[in-house]
């Protein structure tokens, strides 16, 4: 087997992306079969998957904006400030368990000498954000409806998407090339995404805390997409005005990506054997 080298980090990634290229229509039909399966097949699928961020939205603004009323120095209403980072949060969540369970999904493209199986986490990230965009209108009417009017940031979202479907890509490959050998990670991956939920500024503000405390929460990168999010829809700041911030975020996700890529080209010929 190849030592893993910049070089072959990188013909690897031109090899991915040309692979994306000439296979992109398997993506399309495999994305929109995932999506049939996971919510519309099922009566009430879409539906609920849509609700289901709505209704926790709606018991945190229950708790925190009208028993607590924690968003009262937040400058913006709380329950815009609550969805915006809730619908961030779980788009990041949801994704990274599907991507963690995804080639255990699609073992049946082991097989096909044609097909290279690191796209399956493409196909989980893609179904994903299908159901992140009809979830993001009606958070943007939400928003609407608190008396917030859309700006030219609001396209900044897009960017954010990106970077976390960049992050969360490196993750999948790690997680779910591991998941087959040790299927015990995905319970592992859930317990930290719910440690990340109550670090991450979901339904709490960044004057709460000291600098310092602060300055450590950042370390989480989810922390970048849920405030960037905030940033494109609430305050209308520029993605580069965090430069620092956003030069650590992509630092994190090459760094992520290289381990990713390595830990699964490594596992990538004993997939058969455990499926």
């Amino acid at each position: 087997m190849r030592a893993m080298n910049p070089v072959n980090w990188l013909i690897d990634s031109l090899n991915f992306i040309n692979h994306i290229y000439l296979k992109k229509h398997i993506l399309y039909e495999l994305t929109k079969r995932d999506f049939k399966q996971k919510y519309v097949v099922n009566i009430m699928g879409l539906a609920w998957a849509v609700l289901d961020p709505i209704a926790m939205m709606l018991i945190f603004w229950l708790v925190f904006g009208v028993g607590m009323r924690v968003g009262e120095h937040m400058g913006v209403p709380f329950v815009a400030y609550l969805i915006t980072g809730l619908s961030a949060f779980m788009f990041f969540s949801q994704t990274l368990a599907a991507g963690t369970a995804s080639i255990k999904a699609y073992s049946f493209l082991l097989k096909k000498v044609d097909f290279m199986i690191s796209m399956v986490p493409l196909v989980k990230i893609f179904s994903e954000i299908t159901l992140h965009l009809i979830v993001l209108a009606i958070t943007m009417i939400i928003i609407m409806a608190n008396g917030i009017h859309p700006s030219f940031y609001w396209l900044q979202v897009v960017y954010y998407i990106f970077a976390a479907s960049m992050l969360l890509l490196s993750l999948s490959w790690l997680a779910a090339s591991i998941s087959l050998f040790f299927p015990d990670i995905s319970i592992i991956i859930s317990i930290l995404l719910r440690l990340l939920f109550y670090i991450t500024p979901v339904f709490w503000s960044e004057t709460m805390f000291t600098p310092k405390t602060i300055f450590i929460l950042k370390f989480n990168p989810i922390y970048y997409i849920v405030q960037g999010y905030r940033q494109s829809f609430l305050y209308g700041q520029p993605f580069w005005l965090s430069w620092r911030y956003t030069l650590y975020f992509w630092t994190l996700t090459f760094i992520c990506f290289i381990v990713g890529i390595t830990v699964f080209r490594k596992l990538r010929p004993h997939f058969a054997d455990v499926v």
